[in-house]
């Protein structure tokens, strides 16, 4: 981004340690908020906050009574005013970047934590949405029956929800429908400040998230070792200039977030390493006459290992789970993903065939994964088992 002209900025989370080149002063990278360094972290082996099995260790607290948690964070709570909130600061930043800016090109990424938990919501926020008007989703009463195990267990305290009643469960979802509606305010004093400091220049702008919120489909909160709708679905728009009025249209395409900073590189006119650029798609007349198909992967959650690499087609969902019983849902036709059809003789060809698309994708990718196939893979939720990939050089 620098090479095309343009002052960057980086404002908010960053959740990929700290193993940049600290004496690049080219980049106004001003992280508000540390994770750590991922070097150290990789060497040190996991907190194990429950057991191998996923029960949780006794003292941990209640999660309802956050009073009695000591350091454990609530689902849901009240404070006196957004600006105690982390994206308040973050906001603040981003606006003092782009006036600094306003006179040349820039390129600005602004990163907040929310909507997540703990949604600690001022008013009118937190009482935005009635909870006792809030529905629960249809797969909340998912048995897990001939699944893999570790999808009933709660793998941190802070998304243990075993204990929870209706009335819990609609409080919740009440407080991160109004943490979701606080951030389009945040984002709203940024776009509206944007569109001042950017003159006549185009100013494109692309918004997503890392990932989704199980918020009570099948039971579960938060995000955990699996591939279910609602984790995997994530928001991308896009818009192409900030600063004119424009037809929307919607697309169903399927990408994934590496493409992303390859789109960003390639608008700016340049490019990246990774990634496949997005810009043909940003165009209302491209139509593409491939089948669509995506593929992800998941091995760690906080430190314990789930191996689990998964294809998903329009009609299809497979994730391959060499620790445990595969997973294929039949998308088309059982969208709450409640029935398993991996063992299921009348889908054993389809099985196979996603199956060796993933194993090629593996393959193609490098996949650590493929040198361990042959071997007796520990058991799923085993701490400190398989180290870590490689990191790769910036």
């Amino acid at each position: 981004m620098e090479q095309s002209g343009r002052k960057t900025g980086y404002f908010g989370k960053w959740h990929l340690g700290l193993d940049w080149d600290a004496s690049d002063t080219s980049i106004d990278f001003d992280i508000c908020r540390q994770e750590g360094n991922r070097l150290k972290h990789l060497s040190s082996e996991a907190k194990a906050f429950v057991t191998e099995r996923g029960q949780l260790i006794k003292g941990l607290g209640n999660r309802l009574e956050p009073e009695k948690n000591g350091n454990q964070l609530p689902f849901y709570g009240k404070i006196e005013s957004k600006t105690k909130r982390y994206e308040h600061k973050v906001t603040q930043k981003a606006l003092n970047f782009l006036e600094e800016n306003k006179e040349n090109p820039w390129s600005l990424i602004v990163s907040f934590v929310g909507p997540h938990f703990p949604s600690v919501l001022p008013e009118p926020y937190f009482s935005m949405y009635p909870y006792n008007e809030m529905v629960l989703p249809e797969n909340i009463t998912d048995t897990f029956f001939n699944k893999p195990w570790f999808h009933s267990r709660n793998w941190w305290p802070s998304v243990a929800t075993d204990d929870f009643t209706k009335e819990n469960w609609q409080k919740t979802i009440s407080a991160y429908y109004g943490c979701i509606t606080m951030m389009d305010d945040f984002i709203g004093e940024i776009l509206e400040k944007a569109s001042l400091c950017s003159g006549d220049r185009p100013t494109k702008v692309i918004f997503t998230s890392d990932h989704g919120e199980m918020l009570g489909a099948h039971a579960r909160f938060d995000k955990d070792a699996y591939f279910y709708e609602e984790v995997l679905r994530t928001p991308l728009l896009y818009c192409s200039d900030l600063n004119s009025n424009q037809a929307g249209f919607v697309r169903s395409d399927y990408v994934g977030t590496l493409d992303i900073a390859q789109t960003l590189f390639d608008l700016a006119g340049s490019k990246s390493e990774n990634g496949i650029s997005l810009s043909p798609l940003l165009l209302i007349d491209y139509s593409n006459e491939e089948e669509k198909v995506i593929y992800g992967q998941y091995y760690k959650y906080n430190g314990h290992s789930f191996e689990i690499r998964f294809i998903r087609t329009p009609k299809f969902k497979y994730s391959f789970i060499p620790q445990d019983i595969d997973e294929l849902y039949d998308i088309e036709n059982d969208s709450l993903e409640l029935v398993n059809l991996s063992d299921n003789d009348q889908y054993d060809e389809i099985k196979s065939q996603l199956k060796a698309l993933v194993i090629q994708h593996m393959k193609d990718t490098d996949d650590y994964l493929l040198d361990l196939l042959d071997e007796k893979l520990p058991e799923a939720g085993t701490l400190n088992s398989i180290p870590y990939p490689p990191l790769k050089k910036w």
